[in-house]
Protein backbone atom coordinates (compact mmCIF):
# COMPACT_ATOMS: atom_id res chain seq x y z
CA UNK A 1 0.00 0.00 0.00
CA UNK A 2 1.18 3.78 -0.16
CA UNK A 3 1.32 5.78 2.67
CA UNK A 4 -0.99 8.11 1.60
CA UNK A 5 -3.84 5.30 1.15
CA UNK A 6 -3.09 4.66 4.85
CA UNK A 7 -5.43 6.58 7.32
CA UNK A 8 -5.17 6.84 11.03
CA UNK A 9 -8.02 4.86 12.85
CA UNK A 10 -8.46 2.42 10.29
CA UNK A 11 -7.66 -1.47 10.58
CA UNK A 12 -5.36 -3.52 7.73
CA UNK A 13 -3.83 -6.57 7.51
CA UNK A 14 -0.44 -5.66 8.41
CA UNK A 15 2.42 -8.72 7.87
CA UNK A 16 4.77 -8.27 11.44
CA UNK A 17 7.30 -11.21 10.45
CA UNK A 18 10.07 -11.10 10.65
CA UNK A 19 10.16 -10.82 14.26
CA UNK A 20 12.32 -11.54 17.22
CA UNK A 21 11.09 -13.66 20.25
CA UNK A 22 7.82 -12.98 22.30
CA UNK A 23 7.63 -9.96 19.74
CA UNK A 24 3.98 -10.21 17.86
CA UNK A 25 4.05 -12.15 15.18
CA UNK A 26 2.45 -13.18 11.25
CA UNK A 27 -0.06 -11.68 9.73
CA UNK A 28 -2.67 -9.49 11.88
CA UNK A 29 -5.75 -6.97 11.79
CA UNK A 30 -4.01 -4.03 13.31
CA UNK A 31 -5.31 -0.07 13.36
CA UNK A 32 -3.44 2.68 12.77
CA UNK A 33 -2.71 4.99 15.77
CA UNK A 34 -0.04 7.10 13.99
CA UNK A 35 1.40 8.34 10.16
CA UNK A 36 5.06 8.85 10.85
CA UNK A 37 6.85 11.95 9.40
CA UNK A 38 9.40 10.11 7.13
CA UNK A 39 6.26 8.81 4.99
CA UNK A 40 7.21 5.58 4.74
CA UNK A 41 6.50 4.22 8.63
CA UNK A 42 3.53 3.63 10.50
CA UNK A 43 2.99 3.30 14.22
CA UNK A 44 0.05 0.53 14.55
CA UNK A 45 -1.87 -1.70 17.81
CA UNK A 46 -2.14 -5.21 16.78
CA UNK A 47 -5.51 -6.74 16.89
CA UNK A 48 -6.67 -10.30 16.63
CA UNK A 49 -9.55 -12.78 17.25
CA UNK A 50 -7.66 -15.07 19.67
CA UNK A 51 -8.55 -14.31 23.73
CA UNK A 52 -5.90 -15.77 25.47
CA UNK A 53 -4.31 -12.65 27.43
CA UNK A 54 -7.56 -10.65 27.83
CA UNK A 55 -7.37 -8.32 30.67
CA UNK A 56 -3.66 -9.30 30.68
CA UNK A 57 -2.11 -7.25 27.78
CA UNK A 58 -5.44 -7.77 25.54
CA UNK A 59 -8.86 -5.69 26.09
CA UNK A 60 -11.69 -7.01 24.33
CA UNK A 61 -13.47 -4.97 21.19
CA UNK A 62 -16.54 -7.23 20.14
CA UNK A 63 -17.31 -7.91 16.82
CA UNK A 64 -16.39 -5.40 14.80
CA UNK A 65 -19.19 -4.46 12.03
CA UNK A 66 -16.70 -2.15 10.02
CA UNK A 67 -14.40 -5.17 8.55
CA UNK A 68 -15.17 -7.35 5.64
CA UNK A 69 -17.78 -10.27 6.18
CA UNK A 70 -15.26 -12.69 6.17
CA UNK A 71 -13.54 -11.19 9.38
CA UNK A 72 -16.83 -9.35 11.54
CA UNK A 73 -18.68 -12.14 13.12
CA UNK A 74 -15.08 -13.23 15.15
CA UNK A 75 -14.32 -11.08 18.28
CA UNK A 76 -11.92 -9.11 17.92
CA UNK A 77 -9.03 -7.88 20.66
CA UNK A 78 -6.31 -5.12 20.82
CA UNK A 79 -2.83 -5.96 21.86
CA UNK A 80 -2.49 -2.77 23.72
CA UNK A 81 1.35 -3.76 24.92
CA UNK A 82 2.70 -4.27 21.66
CA UNK A 83 2.51 -1.33 19.53
CA UNK A 84 5.30 -0.96 17.30
CA UNK A 85 6.62 0.89 14.08
CA UNK A 86 5.82 -0.51 10.55
CA UNK A 87 7.00 -0.03 7.21
CA UNK A 88 4.27 0.63 4.76
CA UNK A 89 5.34 -2.34 2.41
CA UNK A 90 3.93 -4.72 5.61
CA UNK A 91 0.38 -3.41 4.58
CA UNK A 92 -2.11 -5.28 2.87
CA UNK A 93 -5.40 -3.73 2.11
CA UNK A 94 -8.86 -5.40 3.16
CA UNK A 95 -11.35 -6.14 0.51
CA UNK A 96 -15.09 -6.93 0.44
CA UNK A 97 -14.92 -8.84 -2.54
CA UNK A 98 -12.54 -7.64 -5.41
CA UNK A 99 -13.40 -4.25 -4.22
CA UNK A 100 -11.56 -2.72 -1.59
CA UNK A 101 -12.84 -1.93 1.77
CA UNK A 102 -12.07 1.34 3.88
CA UNK A 103 -12.36 -0.17 8.03
CA UNK A 104 -12.88 3.02 10.53
CA UNK A 105 -12.62 1.91 13.97
CA UNK A 106 -15.25 3.90 15.93
CA UNK A 107 -14.49 6.81 17.09
CA UNK A 108 -15.02 6.59 20.94
CA UNK A 109 -13.44 2.78 20.48
CA UNK A 110 -10.29 3.85 19.01
CA UNK A 111 -9.98 7.30 21.88
CA UNK A 112 -9.87 3.99 24.72
CA UNK A 113 -7.21 2.16 22.33
CA UNK A 114 -5.26 5.59 22.31
CA UNK A 115 -5.49 6.07 26.21
CA UNK A 116 -4.64 2.25 27.03
CA UNK A 117 -1.86 2.64 25.00
CA UNK A 118 -0.46 6.09 26.74
CA UNK A 119 -1.40 4.20 29.99
CA UNK A 120 0.80 1.30 29.01
CA UNK A 121 3.82 3.47 28.14
CA UNK A 122 3.91 4.97 31.49
CA UNK A 123 2.98 1.35 33.37
CA UNK A 124 6.31 1.61 35.21
CA UNK A 125 6.83 5.04 36.09
CA UNK A 126 5.94 6.20 39.72
CA UNK A 127 2.46 7.41 39.64
CA UNK A 128 2.99 10.85 40.86
CA UNK A 129 5.08 10.75 38.11
CA UNK A 130 3.03 9.31 35.85
CA UNK A 131 -0.27 12.03 36.81
CA UNK A 132 2.48 14.81 36.11
CA UNK A 133 3.62 13.63 32.77
CA UNK A 134 -0.24 12.94 32.05
CA UNK A 135 -1.19 16.63 33.57
CA UNK A 136 1.61 18.29 31.29
CA UNK A 137 0.24 16.62 28.31
CA UNK A 138 -3.18 17.36 28.65
CA UNK A 139 -2.13 21.48 29.34
CA UNK A 140 0.39 21.59 26.68
CA UNK A 141 -2.38 20.45 24.15
CA UNK A 142 -5.02 22.83 25.86
CA UNK A 143 -2.32 25.81 25.36
CA UNK A 144 -1.42 24.89 21.79
CA UNK A 145 -5.69 24.84 21.04
CA UNK A 146 -5.68 28.24 22.19
CA UNK A 147 -2.87 29.29 20.37
CA UNK A 148 -4.82 28.25 17.04
CA UNK A 149 -7.48 29.43 18.55
CA UNK A 150 -5.84 33.03 19.11
CA UNK A 151 -4.77 32.95 15.24
CA UNK A 152 -7.98 32.46 14.14
CA UNK A 153 -9.08 35.58 15.67
CA UNK A 154 -6.13 37.58 14.62
CA UNK A 155 -7.15 36.41 10.97
CA UNK A 156 -11.11 37.20 11.49
CA UNK A 157 -9.73 40.88 13.12
CA UNK A 158 -7.86 41.59 9.67
CA UNK A 159 -11.06 40.58 7.34
CA UNK A 160 -13.18 43.36 5.87
CA UNK A 161 -16.25 42.26 7.99
CA UNK A 162 -16.01 41.69 11.89
CA UNK A 163 -18.03 38.81 13.30
CA UNK A 164 -18.24 40.28 16.86
CA UNK A 165 -20.57 37.02 18.35
CA UNK A 166 -17.71 34.36 16.62
CA UNK A 167 -15.16 36.41 17.78
CA UNK A 168 -16.38 36.36 21.50
CA UNK A 169 -17.35 32.74 21.24
CA UNK A 170 -13.52 32.34 20.48
CA UNK A 171 -12.48 34.20 23.20
CA UNK A 172 -14.50 31.94 25.63
CA UNK A 173 -13.11 29.22 24.18
CA UNK A 174 -9.31 30.49 24.93
CA UNK A 175 -10.52 31.66 28.19
CA UNK A 176 -11.79 28.08 29.43
CA UNK A 177 -8.81 26.53 27.74
CA UNK A 178 -6.15 28.47 29.64
CA UNK A 179 -7.98 28.37 32.90
CA UNK A 180 -5.26 27.64 35.76
CA UNK A 181 -2.40 26.52 33.53
CA UNK A 182 0.75 27.83 33.50
CA UNK A 183 2.50 28.82 30.50
CA UNK A 184 5.30 30.93 28.82
CA UNK A 185 4.83 32.03 24.88
CA UNK A 186 7.89 32.20 22.83
CA UNK A 187 8.90 35.73 20.77
CA UNK A 188 7.10 35.41 17.84
CA UNK A 189 3.59 34.60 19.52
CA UNK A 190 4.03 37.56 21.13
CA UNK A 191 5.02 39.42 18.25
CA UNK A 192 2.09 37.96 16.33
CA UNK A 193 -0.35 38.95 19.40
CA UNK A 194 -0.96 35.87 20.77
CA UNK A 195 -0.05 37.03 23.92
CA UNK A 196 -2.46 40.58 23.66
CA UNK A 197 -5.35 37.94 22.40
CA UNK A 198 -4.14 35.36 25.88
CA UNK A 199 -4.74 38.44 27.88
CA UNK A 200 -7.85 39.86 26.52
CA UNK A 201 -9.32 36.31 26.92
CA UNK A 202 -8.24 36.30 30.26
CA UNK A 203 -10.23 39.63 31.26
CA UNK A 204 -13.21 39.18 29.13
CA UNK A 205 -16.32 39.13 30.79
CA UNK A 206 -17.98 36.12 28.37
CA UNK A 207 -19.50 33.37 30.65
CA UNK A 208 -17.61 30.25 30.72
CA UNK A 209 -18.60 27.44 28.40
CA UNK A 210 -21.05 24.55 30.07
Amino acid sequence: MRFSDIKVGCMYNVIFDPVRSCEFNGKHLAVVLKKNNDKETVIVMPLTSAPNGVNVNKIALGQMKCLPSSLNRYETYAVYNQIRTVNVDRFIALKEGSLIKECEMEKDVFHHLICMGLRELVYNIPQDDKIAILKHMYETEQISKAKDIGYQIIKLRRGTVQNKNLIDDLLKQIKESIKDISYSLDQKLIIDGIEAVFEEAKQSQVKPIK
